[in-house]
């Protein structure tokens, strides 16, 4: 028994990322799946209910709005998946920021995006005055 965290019989329980979420699904953490799934209701159910509506099959719309909501999640789910195993914890929803911030005009999280640099020139000419020194 001399494994590392075992001392007998009892396991030395070394806790790591408790702060963090747990991955539930295809990567995604708890509040990604259920914003995912919002969002997709949200924008899928009327879709499917105004393009279903004139044919009388208005109902249907729901639980196909439902189901292009989980599809979404699905679809969605694998880029998120692809795009955090590139990076460190948390790192993903920097970048989706960053990339919602330079593609929509009116969107600002307060991220620099342009390349400048600094000019000390004066618009004044500076007149030296000469110390005379008491020596």
């Amino acid at each position: 028994m001399d494994e590392i965290g075992m001392k007998g019989r009892e396991i030395e329980f070394i806790p790591d990322r408790l702060i963090e979420e747990p991955v539930v699904f295809r990567g995604l953490t708890d509040t990604e799946v259920v914003l995912l799934i919002s969002v997709g209701s949200v924008f899928w159910i009327p879709v499917c209910v105004l393009l279903l509506l004139p044919f009388g099959y208005a109902l249907f719309g729901v639980a196909f709005g439902l189901g292009m909501a989980i599809t979404t999640l699905l679809l969605v789910g694998k880029y998120l998946q692809n795009l955090k195993r590139r990076m460190p914890d948390g790192l993903h929803m920097v970048y989706l920021k960053k990339l919602l911030q330079s593609k929509v005009s009116f969107i600002n999280f307060g991220y620099i995006e342009t390349s400048q640099s600094w000019d000390i020139k004066r618009d004044k000419q500076i007149i030296k005055v000469n110390m005379v020194s008491e020596d």
